[in-house]
C-alpha cells in the first residue's frame, strides 16, 4: 500500500506540490518507503531489523492519517482523478506476513513533535 500510495503521487507532482506542508510530509513518508524497502529483506534475520521495521510503519502510518490523507482533499478540484488514485492506493491492505507487529514505540509521538519543533 505504502508503494501503491508513492507511486500515485510520483507520477502527479505538479498536483500536490501546490500544498507545501503536503510536500514535506510527502518527503517524510518516502524516506520511511525507502527505509522499509531497504529493510525489507532482513526482517527474517535480525531481531533489531524487526524494530526499525516496525518503527518506519508507524511513522509512515502516522504521516499518512495525520497529514496526507487531510491535505489530499485539497486537490480534489486540481485533480479528481489523482485524489481517487490515492484513495484507492490509500485503501489497499498490507500483507500481515510481510511486516512484524508494531512494537507499540512512540515513534509517531515522536515523529509529531518534531513536526509541530520545526513548524514553529
Amino acid at each position: 500500500m505504502y508503494l501503491a500510495v508513492k507511486a500515485v503521487c510520483d507520477t502527479k507532482p505538479a498536483v500536490w506540490q501546490r500544498s507545501e506542508k503536503f510536500e514535506d510530509a510527502f518527503t517524510d513518508f518516502c524516506v520511511c518507503v525507502d527505509n522499509l524497502v531497504r529493510l525489507q529483506p532482513a526482517i527474517g534475520i535480525f531481531q533489531s531489523v524487526v524494530q526499525g521495521v516496525a518503527v518506519e510503519l508507524e511513522v509512515a502510518e502516522t504521516i499518512l492519517t495525520t497529514e496526507m490523507d487531510e491535505l489530499v482533499e485539497l486537490f480534489e478540484s486540481v485533480d479528481e482523478a489523482f485524489v481517487n488514485d490515492y484513495t484507492a492506493a490509500r485503501s489497499m491492505e498490507l500483507p500481515d506476513e510481510m511486516f512484524p507487529e508494531p512494537l507499540g514505540l512512540p515513534a509517531a509521538e515522536i515523529y509529531l513533535s518534531a513536526r509541530k519543533t520545526s513548524a514553529a
